[in-house]
């Protein structure tokens, strides 16, 4: 029989806890820790939406990105969406487990990766450990045009939910990416050395007229579609325990396709 426990002591191992920033809040969040595991959902956030798709498939573990606890809450009411989330899992026995800014220190070049940069290079090493950090920096082989890149940003993620700074004919080569909340990085990564363009979510005006006065293009591909890659490691990371760990092929695992991006862009 295999727990919860088992699983959520594994992505510890993977995504030690101790790589997450101090602001955060990784780890369990609502854990049944004794009983077996009947299926695993993986998402970006706890949702109501996510916990009926969890109860719908069987599934008793919920491996987020986000965490359900991030501030500090100071009770549990039915009439927030908070309670209501929580009051769910625990009437279901849903455990529930978030792996944040740790996963982000060890996938720091997925998001570099997804968009076919070579010569990938960690951007912001953690000082405390060695090869993790925030963020990658790689380039082209050949420059090609900011509205290229658009494209291939719209074609690789499925999205058409962007924000661009930026002369669209602008030559690209160098390009620093920057998954989640990057725009409080832009001029660190400007000051860090010449890149042609950032891509990034969550973006401030004042940050992407900086970074265009500085000659660097800025994308804005909103805080899902930045992460999304790293639901896909996570869904691979469970893989790999189900099926190299423990050695079961029985466990049901699933990413929601019933989440969606929940920025959109039009009328």
């Amino acid at each position: 029989m295999h727990r919860i426990k088992g699983l959520f002591d594994y992505l510890e191992k993977v995504f030690p806890l101790e790589y997450q920033e101090e602001y955060d809040n990784s780890g369990r969040q609502i854990s049944f820790d004794n009983k077996p595991i009947k299926g695993i959902l993986v998402a970006m956030d706890v949702s109501p939406v996510v916990i009926n798709e969890a109860c719908e498939n069987n599934c008793n573990c919920i491996l987020t990105h986000h965490p359900i606890f991030f501030k500090p809450i100071k009770n549990i009411l039915d009439g927030n969406s908070i309670g209501q989330m929580v009051m769910a899992c625990i009437q279901h026995e849903i455990s529930v487990y978030a792996a944040h800014t740790n996963a982000d220190a060890v996938c720091w070049d997925l998001l570099a990766k997804s968009l076919d940069l070579k010569n990938i290079a960690l951007l912001f090493p953690d000082k405390r450990f060695n090869g993790i950090g925030y963020g990658a920096v790689g380039d082209y082989e050949n420059d090609i045009t900011l509205s290229d890149m658009l494209k291939k940003i719209s074609q690789r993620f499925q999205t058409n939910s962007m924000i661009y700074y930026g002369d669209s004919g602008k030559p690209i080569k160098k390009v620093a990416c920057l998954q989640g909340a990057g725009s409080r990085k832009i001029n660190a990564v400007i000051s860090h050395g010449s890149v042609d363009c950032i891509v990034t979510g969550d973006v401030g005006y004042h940050d992407a007229v900086f970074a265009n006065n500085n000659g660097v293009a800025v994308i804005d591909i909103g805080h899902y579609v930045s992460e999304k890659p790293i639901i896909d490691f996570l869904y691979q990371t469970v893989y790999n325990y189900l099926t190299k760990e423990i050695h079961c092929n029985d466990i049901p695992l699933m990413i929601s396709n019933k989440e969606h991006n929940p920025m959109k862009c039009g009328m």
